[in-house]
């Protein structure tokens, strides 16, 4: 009943969007989100036979009937791979042969690839892993060496080559399927040997057009998946909470048997693929054991302090090497051979774990990856796992499915309008018994919206990144709220001349980066812009860059941008960047500018203090935790009502409104005293690396979960 419940809950969804249209709050957010969404639903819609078919196999199977056995797909087979799609009569595989003599880029010589893996049933047995990481080193080395003299391959063939096997080409493919809810709801399996046939289908109808998908991309991933099915069979237990509740130790030694043979009942699965005992240990000893740890009563029982300290760890595995336990022989024998004290200090790790956006261009997906850094050099244990937001993702979401293997879980997502479908966006089974939540949140203002108290009742306790959000939220939680700056590091990134960005060398350049989806008003470009002409004529030597993204989902405001830029020398960039094309056009400028109303950190003005970079900003909220008198130039300002709901604000709350002369005397000062600027860009620097470290920043949090796991011993 769970599952059927869960399958029609899936499209139910839908519903609650209606919801939405009737909360005026978080409109601009929402609006994007519900198109997503029904676009989502609608494909949802196109997979009702599957729906109905998933619903007959549980039937079956609460009547304690077999489900037929599914035969293996062979996707070299050009007549399965027909039938798998009549009923579209299109195909991912349906290009014209690739000569040698045709491979001239990345997209044909894809196609000549999984072409030879296709035809050649030599290459796949000497290679029977090349587009898998483990197999692509020695595929890539007989590209370059045998494979140009057997094929007649040029040299600039062979290198496009060798680009397209490293570029992971199935990436993109992947995330489609992982983020179409209803399909996965009925075919989790979709890229196992038993579900490979439906999948492809479903490709071939819909994808390549509703995702914008290349046929290279899709059929890339299914030739990746068909290398080796054990994987593909992992990671789909690792997206699949049904599966998890079923099974919650299920790749590890102590549970995988059960699940095998549950899979293997439930999908009519047969082959290698499906026997346990050729996995790979999914993760390490120490892991395993805390999954199972949380997944048996009895262990927890036997042993409540196991996870506490190194003793209670060490008494477990000798408990688990011994008869009484219950354990098979075999893991019985698996623990008696484990290092004991080694594989106790690990268990007994402090650590937590983490859902947040990790594949969402955001500083808020900087601000999580800060996070697990500092804790990572503070020694602690960190369980990571993406939270999907949009179609433009990163294509990275597979790369963390992290299980909830620790004592304390930190929700690193914005109340509104994801917090409380994180678990299911980032398609994790709640841990019963539930871990210690924690919310970290971000805010612009001294008053919180209603539906954060709510919100605030999942969990234990709130951290805030700077004092700035921490007393918005202390006045109407009633759980603790904890101020833990999250560290700021400057990533790796490639120093680049200003060409690349299509700007010319001469002028001296301030730069103002801002994501169109956190509230233009609330940025203040436009007051920037007032201060820029203030300062300077447009025949002087000076530019003002603007970088946003996402003005494609907010032309009005775009345009709105660019028609007050016209007539200055002032130059918007709408684009998404990489996180390295972000650093590398802040190193490129010379000064940075911030004329926020509000910030809840100001992260993009810390990164610029870290690169040495002279900094103007307003002397109001979150960036006043590090920015001061004698690093920055601060800009004074009036508080200021709203006016009118500008979503998701209400219009009684009050924010900043900067002093756009004053600005402008600061920018001028830089300008004309370019070695003074230069002079406060190094204080910046120093007080930015003493005042934003990670290191001290995991310190911080380390400090905070052992206080949690002390108040948890207390209580056992």
């Amino acid at each position: 009943m769970a599952e059927k419940t869960l399958l029609r809950g899936r499209l139910r969804q839908v519903v609650k969007g209606v919801y939405w249209t009737v909360t005026p709050w978080w409109v601009r957010q929402r609006v994007q989100a519900l198109r997503v969404r029904f676009a989502a639903r609608a494909v949802d819609v196109q997979v009702a036979f599957w729906i109905e078919r998933e619903e007959a196999r549980i039937a079956l199977r609460r009547r304690g009937r077999a489900v037929p056995v599914v035969p293996g797909f062979d996707l070299c087979n050009d007549t399965e791979v027909a039938r798998a799609v009549q009923a579209s009569g299109r195909s991912v595989f349906s290009w014209p042969p690739v000569q040698p003599e045709d491979v001239t880029d990345r997209w044909s010589a894809a196609r000549w690839l999984i072409d030879l893996w296709r035809r050649r049933a030599d290459v796949r047995a000497r290679f029977s892993a090349a587009f898998l990481a483990g197999g692509i080193e020695p595929f890539d080395a007989w590209l370059r060496g045998a494979a140009p003299q057997e094929f007649g391959l040029s040299a600039s063939a062979v290198q496009h080559l060798v680009d397209a096997l490293h570029a992971g080409l199935g990436a993109r493919a992947r995330q489609v399927f992982l983020a179409s809810d209803g399909l996965m709801a009925v075919l989790p399996q979709g890229l196992t040997p038993v579900g490979m046939r439906d999948l492809l289908r479903w490709f071939s109808d819909h994808a390549m057009n509703d995702a914008g998908l290349r046929p290279e991309e899709v059929a890339w991933l299914f030739v990746e998946a068909s290398q080796d099915p054990r994987r593909e069979l992992m990671l789909a237990y690792s997206f699949a909470p049904a599966w998890q509740q079923a099974h919650p130790d299920g790749m590890t030694v102590f549970g995988r048997d059960d699940f095998a043979t549950w899979f293997a009942a439930e999908y009519g699965a047969v082959g290698d693929w499906v026997d346990p005992s050729g996995w790979p240990e999914w993760e390490t000893p120490a892991l395993q054991l805390r999954t199972s740890y949380w997944a048996r009563d009895a262990w927890r029982a036997a042993h409540p302090n196991a996870l506490l300290d190194k003793d209670g760890a060490r008494a477990l595995l000798a408990w688990l090497s011994s008869p009484e336990a219950g354990l098979s022989m075999p893991l019985r024998d698996w623990c008696h051979r484990l290092d004991a004290d080694a594989v106790g200090a690990d268990m007994t790790r402090l650590g937590a774990n983490v859902i947040g956006h990790f594949c969402y261009p955001s500083g808020l997906r900087i601000s999580a990856e800060s996070m697990v850094k500092g804790m990572d050099l503070a020694g602690l244990s960190t369980s990571l796992r993406d939270l999907w937001t949009d179609v433009k993702d990163d294509p990275h979401h597979v790369d963390f499915r992290g299980m909830e293997s620790n004592d304390v879980t930190i929700i690193h997502v914005q109340p509104e309008p994801y917090f409380g479908d994180a678990f299911r966006r980032a398609q994790l089974f709640q841990r019963s018994p539930r871990t210690y939540r924690i919310a970290y949140w971000y805010w612009e203002f001294d008053s919180i919206p209603e539906s954060w108290v709510e919100h605030a009742r999942q969990v234990d306790e709130v951290w805030a990144a700077t004092e700035f959000v921490a007393r918005g939220l202390r006045a109407r939680l009633s759980v603790p709220v904890r101020t833990l700056f999250p560290g700021v590091k400057l990533a790796p990134y490639e120093k680049r001349e200003r060409a690349y960005f299509g700007l010319n060398d001469e002028p001296f350049t301030f730069l103002f980066m801002f994501h169109m989806m956190s509230v233009m008003e609330r940025k203040n470009p436009l007051g920037l812009i007032r201060a820029f002409k203030t300062a300077f004529r447009p025949d002087e030597p000076v530019r003002l860059v603007l970088k946003s993204s996402y003005g494609d989902r907010h032309p009005a405001q775009l345009q709105e941008l660019r028609d007050a830029a016209a007539g200055a020398n002032i130059v918007v960039i709408d684009q998404v960047y990489s996180p390295d094309d972000v650093l590398s056009l802040m190193d490129a400028c010379d000064a940075y500018v911030s004329l926020h109303r509000s910030e809840g950190l100001g992260l993009t003005m810390a990164e610029a203090m870290l690169m040495g970079k002279p900094v103007i900003a307003t002397n109001f909220s979150g960036n006043v935790d590090f920015m001061d008198d004698s690093n920055s130039l601060l800009v004074p300002y009036e508080l200021v009502k709203l006016g009118w709901p500008i979503p998701p604000y209400d219009g009684h709350l009050e924010w900043a409104q900067p002093s756009v002369e004053h600005a402008a005397q600061y920018m001028r000062r830089m300008y004309d005293d370019q070695a003074w600027a230069r002079e406060l860009g190094e204080r910046g620097r120093r007080s930015a690396e003493t005042n934003l470290s990670l290191h001290a920043a995991g310190e911080r949090i380390a400090k905070r979960l052992e206080e949690i796991r002390t108040l948890r011993r207390a209580r056992a």
